[in-house]
């Protein structure tokens, strides 16, 4: 099987596998970060309000979290490449649709469809760089990674502004013809590299247990907070997904071939890496809406305007990715991930102190410091999660990665977005963005601004433990 890796090493097949998820990933984050520009837009051409839209990128996100480890361990059954370019396909045309949808429903329901494909994109992407890749080159490679992904949140929000004074659907018709060549160079230049075991089965009832767990602890978790987490209708979700997680974690156990590989959490440096992804996620999750809300809700700007005020979140990933994904080849995962979440969580403190008139290039400084940290924290993070397990099992890995930051993210969007629509009424946010924020009274915008602080202060609080989780993790051997 090593010759074999190797091999494939040496014909430069890790640089055709890289280029692929590279472009499959620049299709998913122009996704993300053209969308989210559009939102407010969104929101007032569909006829709805903050909580209609939400469901816009949490449907997506939540899709996503679900699906990871179904696609990483059936990557681990079938293959890596057929579920690529599959996902490619089905995240295409789940983006023509998308931008054909004519209220905030279908919209909603072709999210869906597209989810499904970005979760198989997702759950294989990284396992793909992860075979083609030595382990002492592996670092380096999720930099790249990372700087691509930096590139695109640079343009993608710029290019989102600008599709949306066109026309808002445009974010998502962008996608298809990227959507189309990428889909076809997958299908003819990967290949599977790793040997992957004979006859193992896919876990259907862990599958649908793992889904009754999740659904009813993100219902708990989310909407507690604004119908009461001690109403009746959350004790009863509360109640479903503890019995439901308890009879799946006892399937686990029992299953020959399980859905999640519980005893890979044994494995130190796997399951802090895990954990501070997931925590970092919560903290981080829904830092780049939130500043949108607020330079077109309090700020008034424009579409276009606030994305390019945004540009510094992009830019502090763009310079430390590929720093970050080198100095752990060489020094490892630990003090460099735990350094860059610190560096993110001073940007994070900082961001916490704004105010409705708080001068811009604070708002920007702070803004890089918080992403600077990031980028220094996540090559790393993913490389030493990717490398503590064996080829066999990286599927599997990398799907609890996936649904680990795709977790962290729901969490993030589902706290944050009540603690705003707290701080004023329904009617005065649709105005803000109708008429502008700029020409409500004070009251109103340092009230919206103060529930994005309450949102930072709290992302803060939750920086903290995976700061000391990270530290936490152990020393991994670093081969030269």
């Amino acid at each position: 099987m090593s010759s074999n890796i190797d091999k494939n090493i040496q014909d430069g097949y890790k640089w055709t596998a890289l280029s692929v998820t590279s472009l499959g990933m620049l299709v998913g984050i122009l996704n993300a970060s053209t969308l989210i520009i559009a939102l407010p837009t969104m929101m007032v051409k569909l006829n709805t309000d903050l909580f209609g839209i939400m469901w816009v990128l949490i449907s997506y996100t939540l899709l996503l979290t679900i699906l990871a480890p179904a696609w990483g361990r059936l990557a681990d059954i079938y293959g890596r490449k057929k579920l690529y370019v599959y996902g490619l396909a089905v995240f295409t045309v789940g983006s023509l649709l998308c931008g054909l949808a004519a209220n905030i429903n279908q919209l909603i329901a072709f999210r869906v469809l597209q989810a499904v494909g970005g979760s198989m994109l997702v759950a294989n992407g990284t396992i793909i760089v992860t075979d083609a890749f030595k382990r002492n080159e592996l670092g380096k490679a999720m930099g790249v990674l990372s700087m691509i992904m930096a590139a695109a949140f640079v343009v993608g929000p710029i290019l989102g502004g600008f599709l949306t004074l066109i026309n808002w659907r445009l974010n998502f018709f962008f996608n298809v013809p990227i959507g189309i060549i990428t889909t076809v160079w997958a299908h003819l230049k990967l290949r599977d590299v790793a040997e992957l075991p004979k006859g193992e089965t896919f876990d259907f009832k862990g599958m649908v247990l793992f889904t009754i767990a999740f659904l009813t602890s993100m219902i708990y978790l989310t909407a507690g907070f604004v119908i009461g987490l001690t109403s009746l209708p959350m004790l009863l979700s509360l109640v479903i997904a503890i019995v439901s997680f308890a009879a799946f974690l006892r399937v686990e156990k029992r299953a020959v071939y399980p859905l999640m590989d519980l005893s890979l959490f044994k494995i130190k440096i796997f399951s802090y890496g895990q954990l501070s992804n997931l925590l970092n996620s919560i903290a981080r999750g829904a830092v780049m809406i939130l500043l949108i809300l607020f330079f077109q809700g309090p700020r008034g700007y424009d579409p276009l305007t606030a994305s390019i005020l945004i540009t510094p979140l992009a830019i502090g990933l763009a310079i430390t990715g590929p720093i970050g994904g080198i100095l752990s080849d060489r020094y490892g995962s630990r003090s460099i991930s735990t350094i860059g979440l610190a560096i993110s969580l001073v940007g994070m403190l900082g961001l916490a102190t704004m105010h409705y008139n708080t001068p811009y290039w604070i708002l920007a400084v702070w803004m890089f410091i918080n992403s600077f940290g990031s980028g220094l924290f996540q090559p790393p993070n993913t490389s030493a999660i990717m490398t503590a397990v064996s080829p066999q099992r990286r599927g599997v890995a990398s799907s609890m990665r996936a649904f680990f930051n795709s977790a962290g993210m729901v969490l993030s969007m589902g706290i944050a977005f009540p603690l705003i629509m707290g701080t004023i009424s329904i009617d005065a946010m649709m105005n803000m963005f109708v008429v502008g924020g700029a020409n409500m009274p004070v009251a109103v915008q340092e009230a919206f601004t103060s529930g994005i602080t309450s949102a930072f202060i709290l992302s803060s609080i939750i920086t903290l433990p995976a700061i000391i989780v990270s530290a936490m993790r152990g020393k991994e051997d670093i081969l030269k």
